[in-house]
């Protein structure tokens, strides 16, 4: 439940902190005065789209906090999980700059807009003039009928979508395998051919990384052989080379053995002419290699075309390659020798469809039965709100099986007796609209487990009895659930439990919105101001709103 809602820089509004009562909340003021701003305030701060536009003119940013309470299970669940400290009460906090970057935080912890908007999911549900959108959107049919009925479809539908994935897991598997006699003629054909040219490759892990290496050397031959040589004339291969002078050398520190100092110095040049003559060996050897066929190079090529070519079709490297050989191999085999496997899985394709059949008849007739008590239930209520004769059905038609069961459901809708029923979207006036939004809610009620309820002039178009009715049925709701509305209508303001007064000034030449809580005599008077219509109030629209209020 919403308790307060602090609007910072937001449009109209420069700082204002609007307190709400629990029970039924009326926004009163002219029209243009600010009222949906606080609305649009409250959809943006529980995770709605940032819009710029809402950022008060010559301010960078806006802010939005609201302190809730009566928390769900939900979404205590939720803080628990993320690790965020609450108490009886929460605080939630949103910015957006100038830039369209927002920030969200509750009790203080930076959470992303869509974790905020899944957290809040249950805090509010805004109903306006423009809502029943939703209402007339055949997507969204199946889901109402579904919320509607409750934990009983929601099981049904819970075992349906199990069945259903088994019926899609032993389809895979069919497939795998090769499905019917053709396809797994086809597939065996395809697989041997790949088996075959994968193993014709005769490809060795690390070949490709050996064979770039070698090519790589290839291509630097010129050089290398040329470096090779010089280095090798000046260590070995010409007189008075350094390998010679180092053996001359330890050759003549050897007849002063018995001298400890000059023999240390022998060993040392001994070691080092031993080490440079392991030097020159290796760098002959790669003297000989620099020494190449040209047919290497073609080979090498051919050789690494080859492997790139099969990883375009089974895999990246050879490793990959060689798996997708195992595979393969695998695969044929089970085929050639499985033919009792795929028996058997067909066996239980047609054992899991029948069953998910039967699952999805109970499914559609559970909601069947279900729809008879949505159809009463909202037939009752659209005529206490003077819609007598009128006539909702909820259409089925079956479609093939899905996790959802195989029904498809559409709204069918009749404003008038005997008149004949069409898609709700063809055929309901915007009053009749706004009426069957809030039979809806009605009906609703104890379904979606919603903490506050957000009425944005639901009343637009309706007058007479009709909004005496819709007074009261907004008025059972605030029995159950925190309603807040704003509303132009007399009848409709006068049930209310709390009221609040938007109202548009100029301040040192500049427009802002301002709101306060009205006392029981200022709210009369604020009634009085709804039915004059105009800045005069007359006496006599003051005694008539105090009888709207006893």
């Amino acid at each position: 439940m919403l308790l307060t809602l602090t609007l910072s820089n937001v449009a109209l509004v420069k700082k204002e902190t609007i307190d709400f009562k629990k029970g039924f909340n009326c926004l009163l003021g002219q029209s243009g005065a600010g009222k949906s701003i606080i609305i649009d305030a409250l959809s943006f701060l529980l995770g709605a789209k940032a819009d710029k536009d809402l950022i008060r003119s010559g301010e960078t940013n806006l802010r939005v906090d609201g302190v809730f309470s009566e928390l769900s299970e939900e979404e205590k669940l939720f803080l628990n999980e993320n690790e965020i400290d609450f108490d009886d009460e929460i605080i939630i906090s949103r910015t957006l700059n100038a830039d369209g970057k927002s920030s969200c935080k509750i009790n203080g912890f930076p959470v992303t807009a869509k974790m905020l908007k899944d957290f809040a999911m249950s805090m509010a549900d805004f109903c306006g003039q423009h809502d029943s959108v939703g209402l007339l959107d055949v997507k969204n049919h199946l889901s109402l009928l579904d919320k509607f009925a409750g934990n009983e479809v929601e099981v049904l539908k819970d075992k349906c979508s199990v069945i259903y994935d088994e019926f899609l897991e032993i389809q895979r598997k069919i497939k795998l395998l090769g499905g019917n006699d053709a396809e797994r003629e086809r597939t065996k054909d395809l697989l041997k051919f790949q088996i075959q040219e994968i193993e014709s490759a005769d490809l060795k892990i690390g070949e490709q990384e050996e064979l770039k290496e070698r090519l790589d050397f290839i291509s630097s031959a010129e050089k290398i052989f040329d470096g090779m040589h010089a280095s090798l004339e000046k260590l070995d291969a010409q007189q008075d080379n350094v390998t010679a002078l180092l053996y001359d050398v330890k050759s003549t520190l050897s007849g002063f053995s018995e001298f400890k100092d000059i023999d240390d110095c022998r060993e040392r040049v001994e070691n080092c002419y031993y080490e440079l003559k392991d030097v020159v060996d290796v760098l002959e050897q790669i003297k000989q290699n620099a020494e190449f066929d040209p047919k290497e190079l073609e080979r090498i090529d051919g050789r690494l075309d080859l492997i790139k070519s099969l990883s375009k079709k089974y895999g990246r490297t050879v490793e990959e390659i060689l798996k997708y050989l195992d595979k393969s191999k695998l695969q044929l085999e089970e085929l050639e020798n499985n033919q009792e496997v795929i028996g058997q899985l067909n066996e239980d394709k047609l054992k899991t469809e029948k069953r998910l059949m039967e699952v999805c008849k109970v499914l559609s007739e559970t909601r069947k039965k279900f729809a008879s008590v949505l159809e009463k239930k909202l037939t009752e209520e659209l005529d206490d709100l003077e819609m007598k004769g009128t006539y909702f059905k909820v259409d089925f038609q079956q479609t093939e099986c899905s996790k959802k069961g195989y029904d498809a459901v559409k709204f069918m809708f009749s404003a008038n007796q005997g008149q004949e029923l069409k898609d709700l979207h063809k055929t309901a006036s915007g009053g009749e609209l706004s009426r069957l939004l809030l039979a809806f809610k009605n009906v609703m009620l104890d379904k979606e487990k919603v903490q506050t309820v957000v009425f944005d002039e639901i009343d637009s178009g309706i007058s007479g009895r009709t909004a005496g009715k819709l007074a009261e049925k907004l008025s059972n709701i605030a029995k159950f659930t925190q309603v807040i509305c704003i509303t132009h209508t007399p009848v409709v303001a006068s049930k209310s439990d709390a009221f609040l007064l938007v109202e548009k000034k100029v301040l040192d030449g500049n427009t802002v919105s301002t709101a306060r809580s009205l006392n029981n005599e200022e709210a009369i008077y604020e009634v009085a101001r709804l039915i004059d219509g105009g800045n005069e109030v007359s006496n006599t629209a003051v005694e008539h709103a105090r009888k709207l209020f006893a």
